[in-house]
């Protein structure tokens, strides 16, 4: 296929693209003098209003002086969800039922100038009118009895009444497995039709009359616990409906139980179902829980019309003393139930080789690498050697002391002490020849000299040690 010219792609980028509002053309003969409005008043142009309102969706719609429309259905409003005011006067209209606007979020609905029957079929519209229903507001409705005009609002309508309904027992506790037979009485005129409203379906009531439907359930089930079951009827005049929520008591039944998650706190979820409400309690490891403020069972969600229970088992910081096997128990007066999950929240710390680091030791504050195996086996090694080598450099300098102390007793050489004691004497001598007579008291002072006698054992090698003895004579 060739490429479009350059100039048609450009006039179509340049048309006006068209609004929301006008992406569908008014439908003849009426005019939409806005977005969402419909007009259509001129006389004896519009036959059928499947066509003029089947395709299109308005707020505000009106026509009038169409002598040509006698009904106005709920087929012909089906479209209109937004439709909020309607006016339809100045027609043909004979009758009209309620259930033509029952769908309409309406707020204005203009009918004057129509020339309905005096029937049942109004009889709701009279009712409205008598009601100061704010979507009539005060129009003046009329209805032809025989050839003649009268208000609607005073004409009595005899033998005109919207349906009562009646449901019989009001109140059904049953237990799982019962069976039950729930009566719908209806009183209306003219007969009005009834159904039954199930939730789950697959009922067939049998209708009896016109004015008794009998719903039969049998082997009834837990999930029909706090349901409605609803009966309703409708006649021309309108329509009524009761209701009755079962009763169903079944023993507990553990719908869910979850491996611990980690939120604010630990949760181990869990949801059980239970008519009556049953009692919840928990084991660890085949003992039984004891529950305080850092463990306790919170209860996070109520269903709406249902027994169900959603919660959790609560753990404020739990460690590896909490991990186990947790059991569920939930017993109310008709049973019990239990299930278990396995819950684990942390390793344990100490859990570990002798020969390998101890976790949680290591001071993040100081840098550095982190002793291994090896590098442990080394420094051992190393400590061992040293400790060898001063061993050995100890007895090396013990059997050297001992062989040097051996040779002279506390580095005492005879000769040198024998020289010093003469030397010390002549020096004694000379220094008294010089000097005058010695007085008696200095005679007695000489005589205090000091007499050594030596101890032939004390610089004897093989002989045991000795001491040196020292003699003081007095002269």
């Amino acid at each position: 296929m060739p490429p479009l010219p350059a100039w048609l792609c450009l006039a179509a980028l340049l048309l006006p693209l068209p609004a929301p509002g006008a992406a569908r053309p008014c439908p003849w003969p009426c005019r939409c003098p806005r977005a969402g409005s419909l007009l259509c008043r001129e006389p004896g142009t519009v036959g059928s209003l499947a066509q003029l309102l089947g395709t299109h969706s308005f707020t505000d719609v009106v026509i009038e002086n169409q002598p040509a429309l006698m009904n106005l259905t709920r087929a012909d409003t089906r479209m209109l969800w937004d439709l909020r005011s309607l006016n339809f006067s100045s027609n043909a209209l004979h009758d009209l039922s309620w259930k033509t606007f029952q769908h309409l979020p309406l707020q204005e609905l203009i009918l004057v100038g129509n020339p309905f029957s005096c029937s049942c079929g109004v009889h709701w519209l009279q009712l409205w009118q008598n009601g100061s229903r704010a979507e009539l507001g005060n129009q003046s409705l009329e209805c032809r009895e025989g050839s003649v005009l009268v208000p609607l609002g005073s004409r009595p309508l005899r033998a005109c009444e919207p349906p009562t309904v009646r449901i019989e027992p009001p109140e059904a506790v049953l237990r799982q497995g019962d069976s039950v037979n729930l009566t719908c009485r209806i009183a209306a005129e003219p007969p009005a039709t009834g159904e039954w409203l199930v939730p789950e379906g697959g009922f067939e009531p049998p209708i009896l009359s016109d004015w008794e439907i009998v719903l039969e359930i049998s082997n009834i089930s837990s999930r029909l616990n706090h349901k409605e079951l609803t009966c309703r009827a409708e006649n021309t005049e309108g329509s009524a409906e009761d209701s009755v929520m079962l009763n169903v008591t079944f023993p507990p039944v553990i719908l869910l139980l979850h491996e611990a998650i980690p939120q604010h706190f630990w949760c181990i979820p869990f949801s059980v179902d239970a008519n009556p409400v049953p009692s919840i309690r928990w084991l660890f490891n085949g003992s039984a829980l004891v529950e305080g403020p850092y463990i306790h069972t919170r209860i996070v969600e109520y269903e709406h019309n249902s027994t169900v229970l959603h919660g959790c088992l609560q753990l404020n910081r739990p460690t590896h003393v909490n991990n186990g096997n947790y059991t569920l128990l939930v017993r109310n007066p008709l049973g019990s139930a239990a299930r278990s999950v396995q819950g684990r929240f942390m390793d344990n710390p100490f859990s570990f080789s002798p020969e390998e680091p101890i976790p949680g030791t290591r001071n993040s504050s100081l840098e550095g690498p982190v002793e291994t195996t090896d590098e442990h086996t080394f420094g051992v090694s190393v400590a061992v050697a040293l400790a060898v080598f001063a061993c050995l450099f100890l007895s090396v300098m013990l059997i050297v002391l001992n062989k040097c102390g051996r040779r002279s007793k506390f580095g005492i050489n005879r000769s040198a002490v024998l020289a010093q004691e003469d030397d010390l004497a002549m020096s004694l001598h000379f220094m008294n020849l010089g000097s005058s007579p010695l007085s008696s008291a200095e005679s007695k002072l000489e005589g205090l000299k000091t007499n050594f006698i030596e101890n032939p054992q004390y610089f004897c090698d093989a002989c045991p040690p000795a001491t040196l003895v020292m003699v003081e004579t007095w002269i």
